[in-house]
């Protein structure tokens, strides 16, 4: 179930990434100060300005993001829906919520929404506007987060968060913690060299823009999608992964391996064993416990053989090449396409593969 989870995420990490630009990051509050007095206006991703008349009392949380972040400001306890499975399993007391999502895991179980009838409903960006505007017309207050690809988007949605459920001194005190944990990870990394590092997850890796990429830049890695100029979530082509030969991997720990091809054999990471398998919820939910996807990434690295200190090894001489021949596709950076070509077949191959 995790597994398809990640792979469908993907797929709306994608389509998400081609309006985000236009959205609002988070939300432009209304009101200056974040003290939070009620009523609280803020207008959300959908251009919307969403009002919040007095502290709830009862919040639902459309999905994972949104409900660890309500876990972290101890709000947990007015939660009255959300996400109900293995990817917020992690978060105590998650199974007596209700389950807010249909059985695809992903998408939203409007009517459940409505019968809870709360506060507040949190939407984070994956979440389709028709399904916002539809629990709008059904008298829900929801309000949508913008598309997270910074590490300052976590801690400006946690602030946010903090002042549209009235947990604001929790929320300053979860950021502090939060900008502890990644200083102490910068202040780290001049310890030693920045191995090329390379994401993956369901044969898709992030690219500049992405709050992953910061993450391996901020760890002290170089993130070799963004140096060869792929932007937001595109496609793995083998002819990019041979030239870009990774020294590391990240993945998701639920996926913990990549495909057994020859492409990614030939890549240093995978001869070296370095594919280092990451928390799943933490590295791909953008809210605050991505700090702990970081430290884990930071120590990866700190630890990671390069290319230019390993021992050269001879190569068999009955061994085959190690590479996979493929069909290049023009775009930006070496054998990838165009986002928008790559979000129509995701989008198929991808949610296919439901249970």
């Amino acid at each position: 179930m995790t597994r398809c989870y990640t792979a469908v995420f993907v797929t709306a990490l994608l389509v998400v990434a081609l309006s985000a630009a236009a959205a609002p990051a988070v939300g432009a509050t209304t009101q200056g100060d974040a003290d939070c007095s009620f009523p609280f206006t803020a207008t959300d991703a959908t251009g919307t300005n969403v009002t919040v008349e007095e502290r709830p009392d009862s919040i639902v949380a459309l999905q994972p993001s949104a409900a660890q972040t309500l876990w972290e400001l101890d709000a947990q306890d007015r939660v009255v829906g959300a996400p109900v499975g293995p990817y917020t399993d992690y978060l105590e007391g998650i199974d007596g919520k209700t389950n807010v999502l249909n059985d695809d895991g992903f998408s939203v179980n409007q009517e459940a929404v409505v019968e809870l009838d709360a506060d507040i409903v949190l939407a984070p960006n994956v979440v389709p506007d028709e399904t916002v505007q539809s629990l709008r017309e059904a008298n829900q207050t929801v309000y949508k987060f913008g598309f997270g690809n910074s590490l300052q988007f976590v801690a400006d949605k946690t602030e946010l968060t903090g002042q549209l459920v009235g947990s604001c001194e929790a929320a300053e005190t979860t950021n502090e913690e939060y900008w502890n944990r990644i200083d102490s990870v910068r202040n780290g990394t001049d310890a030693y060299e920045s191995p090329r590092v390379l994401h993956f997850t369901d044969n898709f890796t992030a690219g500049s823009g992405t709050f992953i990429s910061e993450l391996i830049t901020t760890a002290g890695g170089v993130n070799v999608a963004a140096e060869n100029g792929v932007e937001g979530y595109g496609q793995i082509n083998d002819e990019a992964l041979v030239e870009w030969n990774p020294e590391v991997i990240i993945v998701a720990d639920d996926e913990g391996r990549v495909p057994n091809t020859a492409a990614y054999e030939s890549t240093f990471a995978v001869q070296n064993d370095q594919v280092v398998a990451i928390n799943g919820n933490y590295l791909s939910q953008p809210a605050p416990r991505i700090a702990i996807a970081l430290e884990s990434i930071a120590e990866a690295l700190s630890e990671a053989e390069l290319e230019s200190e390993a021992t050269p090894t001879a190569t068999p001489a009955d061994s085959e090449p190690s590479t996979t021949e493929t069909d290049s596709t023009d775009g930006d950076g070496a054998g990838f396409g165009g986002l928008v070509a790559v979000v129509a077949l995701a989008a198929v191959a991808l949610l296919a593969r439901r249970p």
